[in-house]
């Protein structure tokens, strides 16, 4: 599912065509994804110990996503002094600055400089970051206070449409700033509900709360299919009408987490075929350092190759940068993450012992 996301961020970031709604939903797939596996590993951890480990939580999330962008903008940063415009250079490590330290998003909805830049695409990482501080915080005191699994998940669908609810009171109440498209797109309370989304798919998962029975097997096969139709459906037609961006996005967001549903759940469908085709399942592996690496090349070459076959440059730059970033920066630091594994008697990593595909959890976002 990775692979697909970002396939789908990448085409339109390559000038192939001009509506990149389709990449919208994707970074929603994105969010989607980062809330469930998260959630999942997350409940799955508090399952064998009865509490999370939120300093290892946090060790091992540094080190699957600093590595690679830090490298990414040291080396974007020699290009900036070794050949930007020099006029540039300080609008540059501006930009540098926002990616650092994890705010682009917010400097992208206050206008804080250009929200066009060679790396305006860490907004994103910036979102994800802010949620992997809050969430877990969240999460563990929910698990600590709540009464059930069952008001666990309760709560947060009730959170998920708050955000929802957040994101319609801006357009309807209709003032040049609060309605605008960065404020609805790049903020983090208004893109929660793709996050949750995922959290809620992962709450019902790892704590068993949905039934295994045949029937309800095939009507999740029924819900997923309705829910790809409806993935490409809405991915076609794009207008700037801020009450897509309200709507639209929620059920993208939901069409995301039953796929989810569906893929974890059952076995042997055609989603499941399509998905475990072997060049999809590599490109999901790398696709974290391919979304980092991507964007500043291509905008390099777009800007610097005054051809309109700049793409014959960028996408095997793109390629080589994030093949030398997987296995010789973003590996051996993953190998790292066993240190901060809490141990336990029976295993040595959290495990949930109803999901069909367990390793597929391992993979870090």
């Amino acid at each position: 599912m990775r692979a697909v996301c970002i396939l789908f961020v990448l085409y339109p970031h390559l000038d192939f065509t001009l509506n990149h709604y389709m990449a919208h939903l994707a970074v929603n797939g994105f969010f989607v994804l980062s809330g469930f596996l998260i959630t999942t590993l997350l409940i799955a951890e508090y399952n064998q110990f009865q509490t999370i480990s939120l300093k290892n939580f946090y060790y091992r999330r540094a080190l699957r996503l600093f590595p690679a962008l830090f490298v990414m903008i040291f080396l974007f940063a020699i290009y900036a002094i070794c050949f930007g415009a020099a006029s540039q250079l300080h609008r540059n490590f501006y930009f540098i600055t926002q990616a650092l330290f994890y705010f682009a998003n917010w400097a992208q909805v206050f206008g804080l400089g250009e929200r066009w830049n060679y790396i305006a695409h860490t907004w994103s990482l910036s979102m994800e970051e802010q949620f992997y501080l809050l969430w877990p915080i969240i999460l563990l005191f929910m698990l600590r206070k709540t009464a059930s699994r069952t008001s666990l998940l309760w709560w947060t669908m009730l959170a998920m449409f708050f955000f929802v609810g957040d994101r319609i009171f801006m357009v309807v109440w209709d003032e040049p700033f609060w309605s605008n498209f960065w404020r609805l797109s790049r903020s983090l309370d208004t893109r929660a509900d793709s996050l949750l989304a995922g959290c809620c798919a992962g709450i019902a998962i790892a704590s068993g709360l949905l039934p295994v029975k045949r029937g309800f097997q095939t009507g999740l096969k029924f819900a997923s299919a309705a829910s790809v139709i409806g993935l490409l459906v809405i991915g076609q037609g794009y207008a700037p009408d801020p009450w897509k961006y309200c709507l639209e996005w929620f059920l993208a967001s939901a069409f995301t987490a039953v796929v989810i549903l569906q893929l974890v759940l059952t076995s042997k469908t055609a989603l499941h075929r399509v998905m475990e085709w072997p060049p999809l399942v590599y490109v999901g592996k790398i696709s974290y350092g391919l979304y980092v690496w991507h964007y500043p090349i291509f905008e390099i070459a777009r800007n610097n190759i005054h051809s309109f076959h700049w793409q014959i440059v960028a996408i095997p730059v793109a390629i080589a940068a994030t093949l030398v970033s997987y296995y010789f920066l973003e590996l051996p630091c993953l190998r790292l993450k066993k240190r901060f594994q809490k141990v336990g008697k029976n295993s040595g990593t959290p495990t949930i012992s109803n999901l069909p595909a367990q390793p597929a959890l391992e993979t870090p976002t």
